[in-house]
């Protein structure tokens, strides 16, 4: 598993996640784990690419997908590709409870760099791979 992959919708919101992980000391473990953090840009990906590819691009290239929530709508929404695609051992998706909430909350921040590290570092060691949505903080 290479990482984790940052919605379009959240790319801009990486950075601050990487920090967050480096200031609680938690970015160091996945480091050691050669586990990155990337955008739609850093794999070239379109960033109107429809959600059953990404899903699937993730399924196949490993990537765990953070976003804040895509559409329900269509045969082709995430949720759509979820409920018809995903099986226990796939990866999770990991979804951000709440992105204004992260922006200007420093505790809840930390909060879900804290779970987004022990989700990767689990999913990293085959666990956590029974559910096909992990909302953070959990």
């Amino acid at each position: 598993m290479p990482g984790l992959l940052a919605d379009v919708n959240i790319q801009g919101h990486l950075p601050y996640l990487h920090h967050l992980l480096e200031a609680l000391d938690l970015w160091t473990v996945l480091a050691e784990l050669k586990l990155t953090l990337v955008t739609f840009p850093d794999l070239n990906l379109p960033r109107d690419l429809d959600d059953r590819s990404l899903w699937n691009r993730c399924q196949q290239d490993g990537w765990v997908l953070f976003t804040e929530n895509r559409n329900h709508d269509g045969p082709d929404s995430l949720q759509a590709t979820l409920m018809d695609s995903w099986q226990p051992g796939c990866l999770p998706v990991l979804t951000l409870s709440n992105k204004g909430k992260f922006e200007h909350s420093r505790s809840y921040a930390e909060g879900v760099a804290t779970d987004v590290a022990e989700l990767l570092f689990d999913i990293a060691h085959g666990q956590s791979r029974d559910q096909s949505r992990i909302y953070v903080p959990r």
